[in-house]
This record gives C-alpha cells, sequence and structure tokens, in this order.
C-alpha cells in the first residue's frame, strides 16, 4: 500500500474582519468525540458530448450516498486528531445507463467502503499531517469522486478560520492547487461569517474552479487538451468549535468543461455540463 496524503490547505486569507464585536475562532474538541455523517451528492441537470473513447477514458461519474464515521478523536498539544472513514457506499445513478456502466461505477462505489484516513487539525481547522492509505481495490474509484470527497472534507466537512479576530459578515478564502486527472486546477474557497451562537457559527460558502488552457495525459495512449473548464458551488455549512465535521452544510454547483481526447489515430472534442446537489448532515454519538 502507498500513502497519498490529500493536498494540504494552503494559509487562510481574511478579506474583511466583520462587525464589532470581534473574537478569535479556534476549534477545541474534547478527546473521545465522535460522529456519524450522512453524505449524500447527486446530479440534478448534466449534459455531454460522449463517445466511446470519452467512455473509456472517463466512465460514468455516478452520484454518491456514504454513511462516514469520525473519531473517537485525540487530544494533540495543538490541535486534535481523527480517523475519518467511510462504512457504507451507494451509487445513485442516472436514468439510461448501460449495463457495463452501472457495474463499473458499482464497483467503484463499493471499493469506497472500509477507505478511511487519519487527520491532524489544528485549532483553525487546517490540516497539518495526515495519513490516507490507499489499498488496491480503491484504485477503481472514480478519479473526479475521490477529488469530490476530499474537496468535501477539506472545504466544508470541516471550515477553516481565519488567524485574526472575527464578527458578523467577516469574508476569508483558502487557495487550494488541484489535480484532476492529471490536469491542474486553482480552487478557490470563500466563507462568509453569518451568525454565531456560542460555540456554534454559520457560513456561507462559495467555491470557484477554474484550469486554464493545457494539456493533460490520461493514459500512455490518450491526452487530455483541455480548452476550458470552470466550476461555481454554493452553499452555507452549521459548525461547531466542539467537533471536527460541520453539523450540516448544502451546496449546489455547476460546472462546464471543453475539452479534446487525443489519441494518435483521432481528435475528438467533448463539451459537458454538470449541475449538483450536495448535503452533509453530522450526528455527535453520545459516550
Amino acid at each position: 500500500n502507498k500513502t497519498q496524503p490529500p493536498p494540504p490547505e494552503l494559509s487562510v486569507k481574511l478579506l474583511d474582519p466583520g462587525a464589532t464585536p470581534q473574537q478569535t475562532l479556534r476549534y477545541s474538541i474534547p478527546p473521545d468525540t465522535t460522529l456519524k455523517s450522512i453524505l449524500v451528492i447527486r446530479d440534478v441537470a448534466s449534459e455531454a458530448e460522449r463517445t466511446e473513447t470519452s467512455d473509456d477514458a472517463f466512465g460514468l461519474l455516478p452520484g454518491l450516498k456514504l454513511l462516514l464515521h469520525a473519531g473517537p478523536t485525540v487530544a494533540l498539544p495543538n490541535g486534535t486528531r481523527y480517523v475519518l472513514r467511510v462504512s457504507k457506499a451507494e451509487s445513485i445513478l442516472p436514468e439510461g445507463v448501460t449495463s457495463r456502466q452501472m457495474d463499473e461505477a458499482q464497483q467503484g462505489v463499493r471499493a469506497l467502503k472500509g477507505t478511511r484516513g487519519r487527520y491532524d487539525l489544528d485549532r483553525q481547522g487546517i490540516v497539518v499531517d495526515a495519513d490516507v492509505p490507499w489499498t488496491q481495490g480503491q484504485e477503481r474509484v472514480h478519479p473526479r469522486v475521490a477529488i469530490t470527497i476530499g474537496n468535501v472534507r477539506s472545504a466544508v466537512a470541516t471550515i477553516p478560520l481565519p488567524s485574526e479576530p472575527v464578527g458578523i459578515g467577516a469574508v476569508w478564502e483558502v487557495k487550494r492547487l488541484l489535480k484532476i486527472w492529471s490536469a491542474r486546477v486553482t480552487q478557490v474557497t470563500r466563507y462568509e461569517l453569518v451568525d454565531r451562537d456560542g460555540d456554534r457559527f454559520r457560513v456561507a460558502i462559495s467555491v470557484h474552479q477554474k484550469a486554464q488552457p493545457q494539456v493533460a495525459d490520461l493514459n500512455p495512449k490518450l491526452e487530455m487538451h483541455v480548452r476550458g473548464y470552470e466550476l461555481r458551488a454554493r452553499g452555507q455549512a452549521l459548525a461547531d468549535l466542539g467537533v471536527p465535521l460541520a453539523l450540516e452544510a448544502d451546496m449546489e454547483s455547476s460546472s462546464a468543461a471543453d475539452i479534446a481526447l487525443v489519441s494518435p489515430q483521432s481528435t475528438e472534442p467533448l463539451q459537458s455540463t454538470r449541475r449538483s446537489v450536495l448535503k452533509l448532515k453530522t450526528k455527535v454519538e453520545e459516550r
């Protein structure tokens, strides 16, 4: 097995400190905290120019319903350690898929079951160390599915906090560099503090992904020429400074891709649009 930690979050940049009074937000998570979450991601509209080559290259991107367990948490000198694992995984498939597509999608989603990773969070909610081993079976997981789960964990499931004091209306952002297949994508996630009651706080979230024109290798015989890619998402999350995962979150995203698949034999243009919804619900289990 190889160890492949997820891309680390970069520093949190405060854009507006918000109204007074202002306080510094910091996570303080009790040891032995355990959580159970349900994550649902489904397409509500999708359109793509499909060809035999594109199906072979990308496969079917299914919707997901995952049952996640986190914890028990372990106290660290400057934060918290927890293990996040997928205890149950189901695929949500669109109408009209072939039996081969259905089998491949379900095999990949089933490979998610049992996936686990160890994450060390500092008091800002930023991952400072991680250990995510991938087994042979998990290589069947659709690359975009793996990226999506990583994004949910870093951008939505745990809300990163600025180092400065903030008040209602504060705005901050986190920039990450992603690889989708081998294409380089810049992601900027922006947060706005809209409400706070004790340790609980609510943020509005917006996500923007964009890729510049580039050439990426899908496999030794197939190149992906990215002519344009952009994703925008908006939503909100309710978090608690005593819990490592958001208590609830919902987002809606839309994306558009304009690419060409280039092989020694042919060049096939491919355009696709997708609109998806995400819902996360977390329950703190009784000790």
